[in-house]
C-alpha cells in the first residue's frame, strides 16, 4: 500500500521540507518530509476526522514497516531556537 500524500510545509529557520504531525501526546512535531534509513518516526492516518498525520516514535521494529523519517528538532540546525524551556 502507497504511503499518503502528505502536507508539506517549509521551516521557518532553515526553510527544510517538513510535514506537520501531532504527537502521541497531542501536541504538534515537526518531522523531516523525507524518509531516511535511520529514522525512527512512523506517520500514519489519524483515526475518524482527518486532521493530520500522526507520529509515532519508535523504539523497536515496526509490524508494519512504513517509511521512516526523523524529527526535525532532530535535523534542524536551528532546534534550540524553537524548545520550550521545561
Amino acid at each position: 500500500m502507497d504511503e499518503p500524500k502528505w502536507d508539506v510545509a517549509a521551516c521557518r529557520s532553515c526553510d527544510a521540507p517538513i510535514i506537520w504531525a501531532t504527537s502521541s501526546g497531542g501536541k504538534p512535531m515537526p518531522v523531516d518530509a523525507e524518509p531516511t534509513p535511520d529514522g525512527n518516526v512512523e506517520l500514519s492516518m489519524q483515526p475518524g476526522l482527518y486532521v493530520g498525520p500522526v507520529a509515532t516514535v519508535l523504539t523497536g521494529p515496526s509490524l508494519f514497516p512504513k517509511p521512516l523519517r526523523k524529527t526535525h528538532f532532530a535535523t534542524c540546525p536551528s532546534a534550540n531556537e524553537w524548545r520550550r524551556p521545561r
